[in-house]
């Protein structure tokens, strides 16, 4: 009986060592030797550590803290595929605490999905961080470019706002709503958030570009100019921005520097593509402007080897055909002003009409006040006629012969005559039926030069 007694009280005795044992080895060893692992995992010790951790997780599978720093281990290795297995399976648990907090482990795992090019996933991480972690301005921020990304600038648009708000320096947060407002057409609010980018971060020089196209639109061309240059200094901006630069020197009259500006702009831009033919466009415009009509016409053909139906050039080729073949209007399409306007004089001439006044109104339009003799020797009448000479290739609108027949009255002109190197517009012809009016057109012109 004392025996039994005494084996029972052993036993008891061992029991409690061992409750004991295991309390002070849960208590102080076990997480001793998690948070060297973790340390371990800190400094790159990843192989030993993820060799104990994944032992440990065998014997407590419902560890959040230890599939986390498994987590923790393989993303230190690159293994994003591992890791993110670990940081999903911590989600799962949901065991959240001092050590394991729910945004941190979300916010790795999103990361994991952007690198591998998940956005589905990654949004569906940094939607929920937007709550869990509202403060933060990054989970706004990453949930604005996963939706512009798939082309919904409208939804990406509130949460870059919110970004901004919660952190005024964000400059790429007002770069994105600079982006998406100009698109939308709201070009008073881009032109606020990309300067604000701008001043934030000197070195975005989408943001650059953007605010240059804002202001182009608003026609403050010197500052769009230099915005331009700015943006021109990334090679991914650089076409597009001497393009733009181009054509803002081009509304300043500055032509000669213009066409520098796109011919280096022609040099960024790949063979055939968008961007080529649109330098080529302006550059065949602003030759045209100062009558180098060669390197115009080359600039339209080189298009039309590429997009025969881009934009009108078909129709300025046409407009070019016997400036191309005749130089009898080829002359008179390039003649210095001088030149242009003698032989605006002679053209009048060559009418049989007497020049009274002529008056350039600059080197591609003259008005001239002519008379001629009606009726016989007995009883002659003189009248006036007020003739417009044009070299243009657009097609000459309704409101230039209606300016015509406006100044024929103030002048006391009878009769009234507009001679163009280009054609007329129906409206035109249709508005001086029954009008003392005649409209010379390209053909009827060269004639009148060839009997120059």
């Amino acid at each position: 009986m004392d025996d039994l007694i005494s084996v029972l009280l052993l036993g008891g005795i061992i029991g409690v060592v061992g409750i004991f044992a295991y309390y002070v080895v849960r208590t102080y060893l076990v997480p001793k030797r998690v948070e060297e692992l973790a340390e371990m995992i800190k400094q790159g010790h990843t192989g030993p550590a993820i060799s104990k951790l994944t032992k440990m997780i065998e014997e407590n599978e419902r560890d959040p803290y230890l599939h986390f720093l498994l987590g923790e281990a393989y993303s230190k290795q690159n293994d994003l595929q591992g890791a993110a297995n670990e940081y999903r399976q911590t989600i799962k648990i949901g065991k959240w605490g001092a050590q394991v907090k729910e945004a941190a482990v979300r916010s790795r795992l999103a990361k994991i999905y952007m690198t591998n090019r998940n956005y589905d996933e990654a949004k569906k991480e940094y939607l929920i961080l937007t709550r869990l972690d509202g403060t933060n301005n990054e989970n706004f921020y990453q949930v604005g470019v996963l939706f512009e990304t798939a082309g919904l600038n409208d939804k990406a648009l509130p949460y870059f706002k919110q970004s901004a708000k919660l952190k005024p320096t964000h400059a790429d947060s007002f770069h994105h709503i600079g982006i998406i407002e100009y698109n939308f057409g709201n070009v008073n609010d881009a032109k606020m958030a990309l300067t604000e980018a701008v001043k934030l971060n000197g070195n975005l020089h989408g943001a650059h570009y953007y605010l240059g196209m804002c202001l182009k639109n608003q026609k403050d061309y010197d500052w769009a100019v230099k915005e331009f240059e700015l943006a021109s200094k990334d090679e991914n901006f650089k076409g597009r921005a001497l393009l733009a630069k181009g054509l803002c020197l081009m509304e300043k009259g500055q032509l000669p520097t213009a066409q520098v500006e796109l011919e280096k702009g022609l040099l960024t831009a790949p063979k055939g593509s968008e961007l080529e033919l649109n330098l080529r466009y302006a550059i065949g415009a602003c030759a045209e402007r100062k009558r180098d009509f060669h390197t115009a016409i080359a600039n339209w053909e080189r298009i039309t080897d590429v997009n025969p139906k881009f934009r009108d050039v078909a129709e300025k080729l046409k407009a070019y055909e016997e400036f191309r073949t005749d130089d009898t209007i080829k002359d008179f399409m390039i003649a210095p002003p001088g030149k242009f306007e003698a032989q605006t004089r002679a053209i009048v001439e060559a009418m049989t009409f007497k020049v009274v006044d002529l008056n350039v109104v600059d080197d591609s339009e003259v008005h001239i006040l002519a008379t001629e003799e009606e009726g016989n020797r007995r009883n002659s009448k003189k009248s006036n006629r007020l003739i417009y000479i044009l070299r243009t290739t657009d097609l000459v609108p309704e409101r230039t012969v209606r300016q015509l027949h406006e100044e024929m009255r103030s002048k006391g002109a009878n009769k009234g005559a507009c001679i163009s190197t280009s054609d007329f517009s129906s409206q035109a012809h249709a508005f001086i039926q029954s009008r003392p009016i005649e409209l010379y057109d390209r053909k009827q012109l060269i004639a009148l030069l060839r009997a120059i």
